[in-house]
């Protein structure tokens, strides 16, 4: 089953949302090691959560744009 999610670029501290078991979720990916496993903080008050990248489906990925950000000091 092609999920899409091998040509999705996932980096640790995205925020992504996604459909797992016919649930949609959205979580912060904690840590990605190189087999494509990710540690997910979910948002919904949960203990984090091992998960393969292929499990899940419809990956929608959120991340800031820096050039956006300033920094005060």
């Amino acid at each position: 089953m092609d999920t899409g999610t091998d040509t999705i670029d996932i980096r640790d501290g995205d925020v992504i949302e996604f459909t797992h078991r016919g649930e949609r979720r959205t979580a912060e990916v904690m840590i990605r090691s190189e087999d494509d496993q990710v540690l997910l903080d979910l948002f919904d008050g949960d203990r984090p959560a091992f998960a393969r990248l292929s499990a899940l489906v419809d990956v929608a990925v959120f991340r800031p744009d820096v050039a956006a950000f300033s920094v005060a000091a």
